[in-house]
């Protein structure tokens, strides 16, 4: 008897591969089941939807690398009490690609998260206030001294008024400067008196008696001597131009 070939599902769960976008998803799900967009949406419920029922090996792989193509997060389940499931292909890299995740995207498969234990809060004690009172009853309310502040009594001066009165300025003495008899210079004389004027020492520059000598001339400078060279022309000759 010839061994029975296992079956295979393809399971949604309406989660969408890292770097799609939920729209772009829910668009090429509409092209590839050729359903309108009411149907489509009614696959992202959170709940495990086939969509595929019975397929061999061979299919189901196919099926699973259109649908993670077009970005929807599908998974291979073997069918009815089937418990063998498919080897999933391996990368040509030998790891999985990663992408980044648009915003607001569950990175867990629902498989993969945990589940949330409510805690229970004991609420019967507690009442709702109106949101124009206060928070405590008077009993609760601690109470606190009214700070006094004096407040002198105190009036508006006019626009430009003097806001101390004569006696309650500080009287400032003016300095007292007695000037000599001044008057004014002309223009360009001396503001100071010969006897006032430091005198300065004029520095004595001596002429010196000096001429031009000719261009050429020698001038007395250190000579360097220079050995002539000899060069050696023996095997030199010269040829008829």
């Amino acid at each position: 008897m010839e061994q029975e070939q296992a079956s295979f599902d393809i399971v949604f769960r309406g989660d969408i591969v890292m770097g799609h976008s939920l729209e772009d998803v829910k668009l090429r799900l509409q092209q590839l089941f050729k359903a309108d967009a009411a149907k489509i949406d009614a696959l992202f419920n959170g709940r495990p939807v086939p969509l595929k029922r019975n397929l061999d090996e061979a299919t189901a792989r196919k099926y699973h690398a259109v649908l993670q193509k077009a970005g929807a997060e599908v998974s291979v389940k073997p069918a009815g009490g089937n418990t063998a499931a498919p080897k999933a292909p391996r990368p040509a890299t030998g790891r999985r690609q990663l992408t980044l995740a648009p915003v607001g995207v569950n990175l867990l498969k629902l498989s993969e998260r945990k589940a949330t234990v409510n805690t229970p809060v004991d609420i019967t004690g507690l009442t709702l206030r109106p949101n124009n009172g206060p928070l405590l009853d008077a009993s609760e309310a601690s109470a606190e001294p009214t700070p006094v502040v004096e407040i002198p009594d105190l009036d508006l001066a006019d626009t430009g008024a003097q806001l101390l009165s004569e006696g309650e300025r500080n009287t400032i003495p003016l300095p007292i400067v007695e000037p000599e008899d001044w008057g004014l210079a002309d223009v360009g004389a001396d503001l100071l008196k010969p006897e006032e004027v430091t005198q300065v020492a004029v520095a004595e520059i001596k002429t010196l008696e000096v001429d031009l000598a000719p261009v050429g001339s020698d001038m007395g400078q250190e000579k360097t001597d220079i050995t002539p060279v000899a060069p050696d022309i023996s095997k030199l000759k010269l040829q008829d131009s």
